[in-house]
């Protein structure tokens, strides 16, 4: 979780960010960089191409990696559940390989969801590997569309147990018929929700009493006032970048 610094540094990013009349929403890149900066991690140019692997942010000194995320909703109360994309998961056409021949859209919700959670699982484990990652997370910046109201939540992120599971397709309440989502429970709580249609694997989560709460006033500067500050600032960086700067007196 955020330490109090963390959190500063997070409130002020958020400050800073959200000032910038070329934002609309702190989302996807936006987020990752923020997060990079919180935690005092080096960002790469998003220009050398990014990676999609999982972890959007990797701290080498301490093994820690966080897939990030965020989302805007209409209430950010403690205990509202939410769900969010966490892979694509196109068990299907990977069946073979997944070690699943045979599976089809009609196979038996139990199957195709031990196929799911071993798509995930393998997801998990090779990116472990390949960024190595030791301690994993999920780190979510929650938001309301009017961009003063600020959640952060943290969850360890992990290989899913598929004996746990219970699945079931989910039933259309004015036809009854069944729907296009697969849903899979522990315990008779949701907490994975596939759709057959766009082959996206969805997760469930609750925001937790320990979740950062941060609100800032949103004011946004003037395009005149944003540009004339980025350009003081670039020339006062090209300044110090100057040859002419690292000659001997």
């Amino acid at each position: 979780m955020l330490t109090e610094p963390e959190i500063e540094k997070l409130k002020q990013a958020i400050i800073a960010t959200v000032a910038s009349p070329v934002i609309g929403s702190i989302e996807d890149y936006t987020w990752e960089a923020i997060f990079h900066y919180v935690k005092n991690i080096p960002l790469s140019d998003p220009a050398l191409g990014r990676s999609k692997l999982l972890y959007d942010a990797v701290d080498t000194t301490t093994a820690d990696g966080w897939s990030l995320k965020s989302l805007q909703l209409s209430s950010l109360n403690t205990g509202d559940s939410f769900l969010f994309v966490i892979q694509r998961a196109d068990v299907i056409k990977k069946a073979v390989q997944l070690g699943f021949p045979g599976l089809t859209e009609q196979s038996s919700p139990h199957e195709l969801g031990t196929a799911i959670i071993q798509h995930w699982n393998e997801k998990i484990i090779s990116s472990q590997a390949t960024q190595n990652v030791v301690n994993s997370y999920e780190g979510i910046l929650l938001k309301t569309i009017k961009g003063y109201e600020y959640v952060y939540c943290e969850f360890p992120l992990y290989t899913f147990d598929p004996n746990t599971f219970s699945w079931a397709w989910t039933v259309n309440k004015k036809t009854g018929k069944k729907g296009a989502g697969l849903q899979g429970s522990i315990a008779g709580k949701t907490e994975l929700v596939w759709y057959k249609n766009q082959k996206q694997l969805f997760r469930a989560r609750t925001i937790p009493l320990d979740a950062v709460r941060i609100t800032v006033k949103r004011t946004r500067l003037t395009f005149d006032q944003y540009v004339e500050t980025v350009i003081s600032a670039l020339q006062a960086q090209i300044k110090m970048q100057s040859p002419d700067n690292y000659l001997e007196e």
